[in-house]
């Protein structure tokens, strides 16, 4: 009898069989999966319709393990970033839905708290447990204890010098707020919101108009970098004033970062020659009186050790 001439066993397989071992492959990598054959047999499938809907399922079953492992919202590498497959059955045929990512929903949820959230993202997920207890950073913590509980209506006021943690303790502060439900929250650098409200209020005072009325609403209002931000007497009386003033009025909490002291803003906004010097001791008022005193910094670290 003539010998065949074969290159390997793969050369006699028909089409058909090669199908039925990938699908048998195929199944028995679903059945190593525990969680998604769990997840599976919920269905209350057959053998046979596991087998009909192979293909189905094993998508599942990469698209269940790949958002298990989520590298990062930001991350996602979906073909359709943030969406989530599921399975269900319906008399003899099993269907696949898509839903929004349950992280995504998590995460457009927090963001709804944040008017304006002017910091790192990963700091929103930062509490007061993650602060060093220093002596300073007691009394702060101690002063916005009172806030929470409604025993105190104070501002909260820091300095410090650059990268003491002043910025991250009072995103920790607003965090907290908005977690509570005390209400929405606002955390702006202060250089940037002020240039920009400026900018619209020649390009485009409608809206220069509605940021005004929304800063000076939100529950709690944070500056930071308090200070730096450029200064004349347009910015100091049509911009600054007017929103400390309405917070004022209204006992809308306010907190600031800076690394100048109150007296020293007072000097800093004393600019003009007809008014200045008023203008800087009203500033100066409105965040003596409602801060009472200021929480100094200098020299703490970020985090608890």
């Amino acid at each position: 009898m003539k010998e065949l001439n074969i290159e390997s066993f793969e050369d006699i397989i028909t089409p058909e069989s090669n199908m039925k071992s990938l699908i048998s492959k195929l199944v028995n990598d679903l059945r190593e999966d525990i969680e998604v054959y769990e997840k599976i047999k919920a269905l209350n499938v057959t053998v046979g319709e596991v087998r009909e809907n192979i293909a189905k399922l094993t998508d599942f079953k990469e698209d269940y393990n790949y958002c298990k492992n989520c590298p990062g919202i930001d991350k996602c590498s979906k073909s359709t970033p943030h969406i989530s497959m599921h399975l269900k059955k319906e008399g003899d045929y099993i269907s696949a839905s898509y839903e929004p990512c349950p992280r995504m929903i998590e995460q457009i949820a927090v963001n709804r708290k944040y008017l304006c959230a002017d910091f790192p993202s990963e700091w929103k997920s930062s509490t007061l447990r993650t602060l060093d207890l220093t002596e300073t950073r007691k009394l702060a913590i101690k002063e916005f204890a009172k806030i929470i509980k409604g025993q105190s209506e104070r501002w909260i006021y820091v300095t410090g010098n650059h990268k003491t943690g002043k910025s991250f303790m009072l995103v920790t502060f607003a965090n907290e707020f908005a977690s509570q439900g005390k209400g929405q929250v606002a955390v702006v650098n202060s250089t940037k919101l002020i240039q920009s409200l400026a900018d619209l209020s020649y390009k485009d005072k409608e809206e220069f108009t509605r940021q005004m009325v929304a800063l000076s609403n939100v529950p709690l209002l944070v500056f930071d970098d308090f200070g730096e931000e450029y200064k004349n007497e347009y910015i100091r009386d049509q911009i600054v004033l007017p929103i400390l003033t309405e917070r004022e009025h209204n006992s809308k909490l306010t907190f600031f970062t800076s690394e100048f002291t109150i007296s020293e803003i007072k000097k800093l906004y004393s600019v003009g020659v007809a008014s200045g010097e008023i203008r800087g001791r009203q500033l100066e008022k409105i965040l003596t009186t409602m801060c009472g005193k200021e929480f100094d910094l200098t020299g703490a670290s970020i985090y608890r050790k």
